[in-house]
């Protein structure tokens, strides 16, 4: 009778942990391969055959031994996997005559002992497979093809009972001898009954990359979610990691956090529910040297990481055919297709040329200095990472792995969506009347490495308001307020206002908030309040990339509540402290006492009372504008450089001989203060006063 293949070579796998329904998701070492050939032709069993195999690492138990009958030394001295395999091969291609032309294919109960087995071992091991091993039968979908009519099959034997099998007594998940025996029947059954094997299982040999749009529908049931990869992990990576299941076209589609790092999650979409329930049995295997998380996934999640809306993208990645994908960041805002081109140089040739290359630029048009590049083969995207920091012109360049779902991702956010998330929707509050306050949400005592925020009170002439407190927030549903990012650590307040130019005159008295790292030090971050939402939009759009000195700064227009995301930490609106906040040590020495409103235990405030401050020359001198119009903002951030006076408000009678420490160490008593200032004059040196704050 003719058939598709001349010979089935049924094969069956032990490890040294899981057998059964769970062969393989414990990543044990393979410890026996049983094989028998099954000659189609004249449906004759022709050969029978068993290797065991040393173990790595997992260890051997007695029990397991006593099930298979042999010493655990039998195992122990054994070859190991990839000698295995290649004796296998050997014998398949000299015993069934392939150089003749013979074909054969694998046979299998299920899924398990190739997808789950043999190729993840063979590629922890780092052990070649043959072709064959990616084609296979499920004799179980084979006798469901032939028998559609049977009940439901969950073993060997519930097949051979149906076909009327004798089976004996044996065992089924042990040896493997008696259930390959019962297999070979089987086979011989349907070949009798004139099926014909043909269209076998097929594994993916490489990844196929692939762009999805935000309408395409993806079922529920063939994605997961995987956490925990090395941030460097690609798309490769990921596929290599589910090696033998087969992901869909584009399948891979790393995750990015708020600033476009990869976060070390991923969606990965399945071409069936199989696959992906397969997948889920990988849950806390090794990638490299850590453990991955593999959780199910909703279409929501994926389409959403995976399709971009970004034409630019969309043009780049269709001529991305199997290409390799290599992210380039700190390049010259200068550089040009060329450049990238000459910088690889003939011996790494860019696929497309000019073409393979896609630069990331702002709304604006102007450069970021990261790039996407195409490389053809594996090879040659090895050999361009090999020139990560390497110097182009007088910077160096660092190379990543990237993906189809990094590149959308990444032009989609800077072309699209806001620098931060944007707070909660609140149509109850877009609805209050204009002659209302707005919503206040309370904040906690500031950070206490960030420079309190110092209250700016409604004018005193306005009669029936009280100070507004320093930890209250306003919801920050209007975007009247500007990020900048990429200042001189030297950079002062008057350094920003000649920076912004005409555009300073549109800053809210006491709106500058300059950002400090826990060591109480500028870095290089700012937040300025301006008047309205069109301002801030006007200044980012002329401001943006402008250089100061020798520095590009961007800035971003932003929200009051994305201001107090980032300025406390990325909490935005925690609860209040229940215990007394630590001292604040970060007003510079230089600067005139200034009062603070008082906390209590409880976290509540205490009005203290000050006087109207006085506000810089390069910023705007009109009387605070009426807060049912225009909301005052406090924020737990250092509203002007601690260099800038005149931002500071002074008490009603400054004494030039009082200064303000920071840094003291908790503890410190005045006799410490003291002998600090020895030699200084410091007044009255049998005790200075102390003011503790």
């Amino acid at each position: 009778m003719a058939t598709a293949y001349n010979y089935l070579v049924i094969v069956f796998c032990t490890t040294a942990g899981q057998r059964g329904a769970l062969l393989g998701t414990d990543e044990t070492d393979l410890i026996l391969l049983v094989w028998v050939v099954v000659d189609l032709e004249t449906n004759k069993v022709v050969s029978f055959q068993q290797s065991f195999i040393r173990p790595d690492e997992s260890e051997v138990s007695d029990d397991l031994c006593k099930a298979l009958g042999v010493q655990r030394d039998v195992i122990m001295e054994s070859a190991s996997l990839d000698v295995v395999l290649q004796q296998f091969d050997h014998y398949l291609r000299t015993e069934l005559n392939t150089s003749e032309g013979a074909t054969f294919c694998l046979c299998t109960d299920g899924q398990l002992h190739v997808r789950q087995c043999i190729h993840p071992q063979a590629l922890k091991k780092n052990v070649e497979l043959q072709d064959y091993f990616c084609n296979f039968f499920d004799i179980r979908k084979e006798f469901r093809k032939c028998h559609p009519e049977a009940p439901q099959i969950t073993t060997v034997k519930d097949m051979a009972d149906y076909l009327k099998i004798e089976c004996g007594k044996y065992n089924f998940t042990e040896t493997g001898h008696d259930e390959c025996a019962t297999i070979a029947q089987i086979v011989q059954r349907l070949v009798a009954e004139g099926h014909i094997f043909s269209d076998p299982e097929d594994i993916s040999r490489k990844y196929e990359p692939g762009t999805y749009e935000k309408t395409d529908r993806v079922p529920d049931e063939t994605v997961v979610k995987a956490r925990g990869l090395p941030w460097q992990a690609s798309d490769r990576d990921v596929f290599r990691f589910f090696k033998g299941l087969n992901i869909a076209k584009g399948g891979v589609a790393l995750c990015l956090n708020l600033h476009g790092r990869r976060n070390g999650e991923v969606m990965v979409r399945f071409v069936n529910q199989q696959h992906r329930d397969m997948a889920l049995q990988r849950h806390r295997h090794n990638l490299g040297k850590r453990y991955v998380e593999v959780f199910k996934g909703t279409s929501e999640d994926f389409i959403r990481v995976a399709a971009g809306t970004s034409r630019e993208a969309a043009l780049f990645l269709s001529r991305d055919d199997g290409h390799i994908i290599v992210r380039m960041r700190g390049l010259p805002f200068t550089s040009s297709a060329k450049d990238v081109v000459e910088f690889f140089g003939p011996e790494v040739p860019v696929a497309g040329l000019e073409d393979g290359i896609l630069f990331v630029k702002h709304r604006n048009g102007k450069m970021t200095g990261d790039a996407f590049v195409l490389f053809a083969t594996e090879e040659i995207a090895t050999r361009a990472l090999a020139k990560h920091k390497e110097y182009l012109g007088t910077r160096y360049i660092e190379i990543f792995r990237s993906t189809t779902a990094e590149v959308q991702q990444v032009l989609s956010r800077l072309h699209q969506e806001p620098l931060l998330p944007e707070g909660p929707h609140h149509p109850q509050i877009q609805s209050i009347p204009h002659h209302h306050h707005p919503a206040m949400i309370p904040q906690p005592h500031p950070h206490p490495h960030l420079i309190h925020g110092i209250p700016h009170p409604f004018p005193a002439h306005i009669p029936g308001h009280m100070p507004v407190p320093a930890a209250a927030v306003p919801a920050g549903l209007v975007r009247d307020c500007i990020r900048m990012r990429g200042l001189p650590f030297t950079a002062t307040i008057e350094d920003i206002m000649a920076f912004l130019g005409e555009f300073a005159d549109f800053i809210r008295p006491q709106g500058v908030h300059m950002v400090y790292n826990l060591q109480g030090k500028p870095n290089g971050e700012a937040f300025i309040q301006m008047l309205t939402a069109e301002k801030a939009f006007h200044t980012a759009g002329k401001c943006h990339m402008k250089y100061m000195g020798t520095r590009f700064i961007e800035v971003f227009q932003c929200s009051a509540e994305e201001m107090s995301y980032m300025l406390t930490g990325g909490v935005v609106n925690p609860k209040p402290p229940t215990v007394t906040p630590p001292v604040s040590s970060v007003i510079s020495p230089t600067t005139p006492q200034i009062p603070y409103p008082q906390h209590s235990h409880a976290g509540t405030i205490i009005p203290t009372s000050y006087q109207q401050p006085r506000p810089h020359p390069g910023a705007t001198t009109t009387m605070m504008p009426h807060p049912a119009t225009h909301p005052m903002y406090f924020f737990p951030s250092p509203p002007v450089s601690p260099t800038g006076q005149l931002y500071y408000p002074t008490a009603a009678a400054t004494n030039s001989a009082i200064i303000r420490l920071r840094g003291l160490q908790y503890g410190a008593t005045q006799q410490d203060v003291a002998n600090f200032f020895q030699g200084y004059g410091a007044a009255s040196m049998s005790g200075p006063r102390v003011d503790w704050q």
